[in-house]
């Protein structure tokens, strides 16, 4: 069996042809060689994350072991589902609905898990993350459009992720909120320096941190006593009590980041994927998968916990009362529960608010250079240009806003949700596209068609979330002419089809 391969252009480099051949010219048993050669094959030029992680050879039955080398891309994503917009969003849950909205948490992770093992499969199939190939196969002025918006989503978790680790700072050592968000600026040095000794223990670092979420709000969650009948009932029966329908929308605008779907289609490449034979690619496709599905039943867990304690220490059917938001919650847990309770949610908030700041951080970087290439020669130059594009106007809003952040926090849960269709659908186009993924990893109809009914859900509900928060500005004109714009265009990428490229290599002959 002969190749010939004729190299384009983007694969060459100052005169030079850079090419990576695949395993699969080597073994002539694995059958549409000429297909997992061509989606395989990328330049070094197109390769930004390293693969640090070697995965080992194939094996034919389930290895703990060889779960244990895919394990970490799933904890950094799971982060999105824990940080303290998210917290903010169980604890109002929790005090206005009781048990009632544990269906849809359940319900909004099973449907997060999806779209996530989408984003695995894009990133393992094509050896490039989701801005990347937005680049790729868009037009640039919509391919800038997206990553305008993708900025602005990530500004948006920024903020709340400064302010509610200022809470948490404020809780514990009593030191002003405006002092807190600058301290927050710290975390991209504890980022600097973990990058220095590898993904390993950035991933170790994350795992520290999940466990003292875990640990302190299911301390708390038993402190409370709850009625496990009630747990029951609440996660197996779809109710939505009528005063808590603002607080059920914004269970599902709140938990799918976009930002995150960058994230986590970059994160697989840091193992040894990249140029297999479609058996590696589908094991990789497994135990990525299911890595996912363990972090997100973990933070599942975690936020259930959250919204069972505020259902029985602040939940009454028959009693009106304000909310309580980030800091409130401290002294609703204290009155309660004890002094120590405030404690184990402000250490469980500072975890929740440190480790999302961290992984804003490294998304900021893979959608800079995803976008626009490898444009910093030095890695500390990627680090704080990409991370000041966000976290300058963050800190600026956070240190302004900080003593409102309560309407502050509804309104950039509401910006996330807004942002998240320019990440979803290109998501679901590209991975249901057979140019990009190949006949063998393209998304099959049924789970094509599962997918687009969750972001019809997901639109939809953010369209309500918008209408509602329009009605509360006095001047809803201006929004309702920019809601509209954004609306249209959301409807144009839907049918916007995604051009077609040549392969970085392609086959020219096949001969036996």
């Amino acid at each position: 069996m002969k190749f010939h391969l004729v190299p384009c252009e983007r694969t060459m480099q100052q005169g030079k042809v850079v090419t990576e051949t695949s395993p699969l010219l080597q073994n002539p048993s694995i059958g549409q060689a000429t297909q997992a050669i061509a989606r395989k094959a990328i330049s070094f030029e197109e390769r930004l994350i390293e693969a640090e992680i070697d995965t080992g050879e194939i094996e034919d039955t389930f290895s703990w072991r060889k779960l244990w080398k895919y394990t970490g891309p799933g904890l950094l994503m799971s982060i999105a589902y824990l940080d303290p917009g998210n917290l903010e969003a169980d604890l109002q849950s929790g005090a206005v609905a009781g048990y009632s909205l544990l269906w849809l948490l359940l319900t909004a992770h099973i449907a997060g898990q999806l779209i996530q093992c989408l984003s695995v499969r894009l990133g393992v199939v094509t050896g490039k993350h989701l801005a990347q190939l937005i680049r790729q196969y868009y037009p640039r002025p919509v391919s800038i459009a997206f990553w305008l918006i993708t900025e602005i989503a990530i500004i948006g978790a920024d903020i709340q992720e400064i302010v509610g680790t200022a809470i948490a700072l404020k809780i514990i050592f009593r030191i002003p909120l405006w002092v807190g968000t600058l301290l927050t600026a710290m975390d991209t040095f504890t980022f600097i320096t973990l990058q220095s000794y590898g993904v390993r223990k950035l991933e170790a670092l994350f795992a520290v941190l999940i466990g003292t979420m875990a640990i302190c709000f299911w301390i708390e969650m038993f402190m409370s006593n709850p009625d496990v009948g009630e747990i029951i009932k609440g996660t197996l029966i779809p109710v939505v009590p009528r005063k808590a329908f603002i607080e059920a929308v914004a269970i599902i605008g709140a938990f799918i980041m976009p930002h995150n779907l960058y994230l986590h289609s970059s994160l697989v490449m840091t193992r040894r994927t990249n140029n297999a034979s479609n058996s590696k690619i589908k094991e990789a496709n497994f135990y990525f998968s299911l890595e996912s599905g363990i972090a997100l039943f973990f933070s599942y867990l975690i936020n259930m916990a959250i919204v069972t304690v505020f259902a029985e220490v602040f939940y009454s059917p028959s009693e009106d009362k304000p909310l309580p938001g980030l800091y409130d919650a401290a002294d609703v847990l204290t009155n309660t529960l004890g002094s120590a309770s405030r404690y184990l949610w402000a250490l469980g908030l500072l975890a929740a608010g440190s480790s999302s700041t961290i992984t804003g951080t490294l998304t900021g970087q893979y959608v800079i250079e995803g976008f626009f290439g490898k444009i910093f020669k030095k890695p500390w130059h990627r680090l704080l240009i990409t991370r000041s594009i966000a976290l300058v106007p963050s800190m600026f809003v956070a240190v302004f806003s900080v003593n409102d952040f309560d309407n502050m926090g509804e309104i950039l849960n509401v910006l996330q949700s807004l942002c998240l269709p320019t990440a979803l659908i290109p998501l679901m186009k590209l991975t249901s596209s057979k140019s990009v993924m190949g006949k063998n990893f393209k998304t099959n109809n049924f789970w094509k068609y599962i997918s687009w009914i969750i972001a019809s859900v997901i639109i939809g509900t953010n369209l309500i979330l918008f209408l509602e928060q329009l009605n509360k500005m006095r001047n809803s004109f201006l929004g309702y002419m920019c809601g509209g714009i954004y609306f249209i265009f959301i409807i144009y990428i839907i049918f916007l089809p995604i051009k077609v490229t040549r392969d970085p290599l392609k086959i020219d002959s096949i001969s036996n």
